[in-house]
């Protein structure tokens, strides 16, 4: 609930940096002198986050009685440490009935792989293996980062091999 997550924020390294450094956190100096504790700056912030993970299904926040409630949602995302954007961008492209290549697509979009690049040295290989290994259409191409997680997902699915170094690591 609200009050223990409070509580289990003051022992965080968050709130040790906010009572030395209030300021940087937008708080301002009377605001500690009125409260040493700042409980209400980290029922703010509890209150925030709830009200952010609430709208994006991963927990069920009863404002009136503080009462916080994991959904399947959010059991899956904090079980394999799914980024919150990542949810949030299944909740807009999940459908109740969905075939193959908007699946592949759907987890293509994932926030996890945007540390990914698509460069030029990899876009003939990239659209090779589109056209030899992938089984469902790829949107948008291998020019954007999304299609070349899309052609390396189904590459890896068809038990395709790719050749250059960097996207060995990429599929990694």
């Amino acid at each position: 609930n609200v009050d223990e997550a409070i509580q289990w924020l003051s022992y965080t390294y968050l709130f040790v940096r906010m009572r030395i450094n209030p300021h940087v956190y937008g708080i301002d100096y009377h605001e500690v002198e009125e409260d040493p504790s700042l409980e209400t700056k980290r029922r703010q912030l509890i209150h925030m986050a709830a009200m952010a993970l609430d709208k994006a299904k991963m927990v069920r926040y009863n404002e009136r009685t503080g009462d916080l409630n994991i959904t399947d949602m959010g059991r899956i995302a904090s079980h394999f440490y799914i980024k919150y954007d990542t949810v949030e961008t299944f909740n807009e492209l999940l459908k109740p009935i969905m075939n193959e290549g908007e699946i592949i697509n759907l987890i293509a979009n994932a926030q996890e792989f945007q540390q990914l690049k698509v460069r030029d040295d990899e876009l003939d290989e990239l659209d090779d293996l589109n056209h030899e290994l992938c089984e469902v259409p790829v949107k948008g191409g291998s020019e954007n980062v999304h299609g070349k997680v899309n052609i390396l997902m189904q590459t890896y699915l068809s038990r395709g091999f790719v050749k250059s170094f960097s996207l060995v690591s990429d599929m990694s």
